[in-house]
């Protein structure tokens, strides 16, 4: 049975190690839209980031792994073509008629964006039909846990909401305005984050085996994660803050390969230890650099006010319930598991070569 989990265990450590999107465990693709309609006319503003386009729709002419304004210029009518087959809005009166009338770049935590401008009218509307239908398939097809972040204003409605692969269709009517539907809609997507977020889950579980593997009481080693996760949590949920609220801005791939430091820091000291300060101190400490991972799940978020508090309160919420979920079902089975040396060693030398390739792959992204 031992060995069957620790093979389990080792399928599990490979496939996070192998699987897909290793290099950069927290960049899915992310867009932001702006959108204000106003009787008949609509505005749209759009950013999305140059490395995800590029993807969708290859705008690198020289292969020089930089995209250049000029090059962006040029391809430009082919990303409009891309952005407006996967991006509608519709009336029960027939579709909403969009062009672009501007683009711009921005720069924001080290990620170069295309901002694009839309406008356009919609036909007319009665006041007992929804306002507008929102649907969006953008990047869908290169990425399916890609997220489109909506800030709306309609009629006088504002709306604050996440669309997603398995969720492409919002009617901006008022159901989705709202506190408790933005507190829901950003709820789910911080469980979604540290779901997918490779690396968050390999470090929290590396600062558990020391615990568990202990030889002291489960009351006792509860105690323990229960004081490392909460200076864990408090730690990144304020750096997550500073960075949606743009009090600072660090750069993105720094952040990515300094994560990827705090695991093999973290798995090392497993085995040799040589952080001279306690398990919460340290985990509160390697906390910070996580949280600025964590809001790269939100990106250059153009929300302010209750909307973005909202915001905030909804996906740090959903964070930190993934969080307990998975030590809730981690703790019960690696004491099942027993082999106390056996699990806290090859737990920790699996999770210092993860870590290790990850910052191999992503050090070069600093340069």
């Amino acid at each position: 049975m031992t060995r069957r989990l620790l093979g389990g265990l080792t399928i599990l450590m490979l496939w996070l190690l192998l699987g897909p999107g290793t290099a950069r465990a927290h960049e899915t693709t992310k867009s932001y839209l702006t959108l204000d309609v106003e009787g008949a006319t609509v505005t749209a503003d759009l950013r999305i980031a140059f490395r995800d386009i590029e993807v969708a729709v290859w705008m690198d002419e020289n292969l020089d792994g930089q995209i250049t304004w000029g090059e962006a210029k040029r391809r430009l009518p082919a990303v409009e073509t891309y952005v407006l087959s996967n991006v509608a809005m519709v009336t029960p009166q027939g579709a909403c008629g969009l062009t672009r009338r501007g683009a711009a770049t921005t720069t924001d935590a080290g990620v170069d964006y295309l901002d694009l401008a839309f406008s356009g009218t919609c036909p007319a509307k009665t006041a007992a039909e929804p306002l507008v239908t929102l649907h969006s398939t953008l990047f869908t097809d290169i990425d399916p846990d890609h997220r489109m972040f909506l800030a709306a204003m309609v009629q006088g409605i504002r709306s604050t909401e996440l669309i997603s692969r398995s969720a492409p269709s919002l009617v901006l009517d008022g159901s989705s305005a709202g506190v408790i539907a933005t507190l829901t809609s950003y709820f789910r997507a911080g469980i979604d984050h540290l779901a997918g977020g490779q690396d968050h889950i390999v470090f929290l579980l590396a600062l558990m085996l020391p615990f568990v593997c202990s030889s002291q009481s489960a009351k006792s080693a509860a105690a323990g994660i229960l004081a490392a996760v909460t200076g864990f949590t408090l730690a990144h949920a304020a750096t997550l803050t500073a960075a949606a609220t743009r009090v600072l801005s660090p750069n993105a791939a720094v952040i990515e390969a300094l994560i990827a430091l705090s695991i093999i820091l973290t798995a090392v000291d497993n085995l040799r230890p040589f952080l001279r300060f306690p398990r919460a101190a340290v985990a509160a400490f390697f906390g910070t650099i996580h949280g600025f991972g964590f809001a790269s799940a939100l990106g250059a978020l153009n929300l302010g006010g209750t909307s973005l508090a909202v915001a905030l309160l909804g996906f740090n919420l959903g964070i930190e319930t993934a969080q307990v979920v998975l030590v809730l079902l981690t703790m019960p089975l690696l004491y099942l598991i027993g082999a106390r040396r056996l699990v806290l060693w090859s737990g920790s030398a699996a999770a210092a070569l993860i870590g290790a390739f990850w910052l191999i792959q992503r050090l070069p992204q600093i340069f």
